[in-house]
């Protein structure tokens, strides 16, 4: 989308032209700045899911005295001790930062939650944040807070027990809810939309990156009698703070503040974005995005795809374990291929909408519906197949397809805020994902309800799958009904802090289409 003019208008006043008709900008080639914070934005989002999943792995070794969680003496002589109560395993009698706690369930459970109640109780308050500050600030001081941390909570338990694990997850989950608001209101400002489809596919697969890498590291690290489970929290604090100074030096949360971007990449991202031209500092429109159809269905949407996603995560692992009797969650490519996929899948969406909607062969409304049916309704018919089969590899084959699919949302619902209002686009996604965190809470309860006890009984996960289902396909009908995708009146709400917008009659004329602001 070329602004190919823009006024402001006072209804007393003749309008005034604010940018001068700028021509057809083409996408400066080679490697830009816009790149760069896709880059660093990816690689801030892939560490920061590594330190938010390696703990159901390193949990493990800090709890099992299966584990040789001590370093090995290099002449041999000295070996591991565990003291009568079964707390301490190290190199020698007494508390050493490498020895295993004997956490009961619930203990390790709550240890586990901490970092979700954190997560979900501060989304809307940072997707806030972002927007008074801008993306760069809010990730830094996630990245920060995350890295320091996670390089200290090896000594945490020696002082505070497992509730001062608790007490480092829930700080962790709280400065990470500024991530994905964070992100989106740095794409907002510099993913132009001919490019928005893959740039901000490129960002968000740092998810699946973070956790796939997660797994499997902190698993050899955690089972490592050489490096012990330490060495997984120093490793991704390390790198959270690398993160840091690397968003620090290179990042940017607008185009106008980057220091070595080129004129021609300035003009091609302000040329094909609706984000302002200067950035400044809006009061955010509540009242219109709390009242506005789209905004709500893109939320719906959401909250169905989280509780789909989540179930698949949380609940399908129990069901082919005791129903196909696989144990998925401790093979490692079979944890890790549902992952892959949506890794690949995602990149395969964000490039092929972004090439549908360039060359003009589907309207920028019909893209979203189409990625978002593909990864709600398609996805979960290959969901729903899974629970019919009896085939282990044919079960497997389904999951991997079905989550692959599910990326499609990517370029559904997940970013169609930049579309609605770039310069909103963080509070409306802490919006969202608080809303979506929540329903995820419904999951446990749904699958106590309908399934029980009776883990093997195939029938009753099949009830359970096929409400799943429903649930997607009535979520995306939402979405697909209501959905809009043209920028939005408010988008342009609250120019000026200190200036009473409301009383003043402005409005925005774009390609000869008077909107109201």
């Amino acid at each position: 989308m070329v602004l190919s003019s823009l006024y402001l208008v006072n209804t007393n006043t003749v309008p005034i032209n604010i940018f001068p008709d700028p021509p057809e900008y083409e996408a400066p080639r080679g490697f830009g700045a816009r790149h760069m914070q896709v880059l660093i934005l990816f690689i801030s989002l892939s560490v920061g899911f590594t330190i938010k999943s390696h703990l159901s792995v390193a949990m493990v070794a800090m709890t099992s005295h299966d584990y040789t969680c001590a370093k090995n003496i290099s002449n041999g002589n000295q070996t591991n001790e565990l003291n009568v109560t079964g707390v301490a395993c190290g190199r020698e009698k007494g508390w050493s930062v490498f020895q295993t706690y004997d956490w009961n369930k619930k203990q390790q459970e709550m240890t586990l939650f901490a970092f979700f109640v954190g997560y979900t109780s501060m989304m809307l308050p940072m997707g806030i944040l972002a927007q008074k500050f801008g993306g760069k600030i809010p990730i830094m001081i996630g990245l920060a807070v995350n890295g320091v941390t996670s390089i200290i909570t090896p000594w945490i338990p020696h002082f505070a027990g497992w509730m001062g694990v608790c007490i480092c997850r829930l700080l962790q989950g709280a400065t990470q809810a500024a991530f994905y608001p964070s992100i989106h209101a740095m794409l907002g400002k510099w993913a132009p939309l001919s490019e928005r489809g893959r740039l901000s596919t490129y960002v968000y697969t740092g998810s699946q990156f973070g956790t796939i890498i997660s797994f499997q590291v902190s698993g050899f690290f955690c089972g490592s009698p050489i490096f012990g489970w330490p060495s997984s929290f120093w490793l991704w604090g390390c790198l959270a703070l690398v993160c840091f100074c690397m968003l620090a030096q290179f990042g940017s949360a607008s185009p106008q503040q980057h220091k070595t971007i080129s004129t021609e990449e300035l003009a091609f991202i302000m040329g094909d974005s609706a984000a302002d031209a200067v950035p400044k500092k809006r009061r955010t429109p509540w009242k219109h995005i709390l009242t506005s159809p789209a905004v709500w269905a893109l939320i719906t949407a959401h909250a169905g795809s989280a509780v789909g996603y989540l179930f698949i995560l949380t609940q399908l692992p129990l069901y082919m374990n005791k129903v196909l009797g696989v144990d998925i969650k401790n093979n490692g490519l079979l944890s890790s291929l549902p992952y892959i996929s949506m890794y690949f899948m995602a990149i395969a969406f964000g490039n092929l909408t972004d090439f549908l909607k360039n060359r003009n062969y589907m309207s920028l409304i019909n893209i979203r519906r189409f990625s978002n049916t593909v990864g709600m309704v398609l996805s979960s018919i290959f969901l729903l197949w899974t629970c019919y089969v009896n085939t282990t590899w044919l079960a497997v084959t389904l999951l991997v397809i079905s989550l692959g699919l599910h990326s499609g949302v990517h370029t559904g619902f997940h970013i169609n805020q930049i579309d609605l209002a770039p310069n909103f686009a963080g509070p409306m996604m802490g919006l969202g994902n608080m809303v979506a965190n929540l329903s995820g809470l419904s999951i446990p309860f749904l699958v106590s309800s309908i399934v029980g006890d009776d883990v093997v009984n195939q029938h009753k996960w099949q009830i359970t799958f096929i409400v799943m289902v429903v649930l997607q396909i009535v979520t995306n009908m939402i979405f697909v009904i209501f959905l809009r995708v043209d920028l939005q009146q408010w988008n342009f709400y609250g120019d000026d802090e200190n200036e009473d917008t409301d009383s003043k009659e402005m409005c925005l004329i774009k390609d000869n289409t008077v909107i109201k602001a």
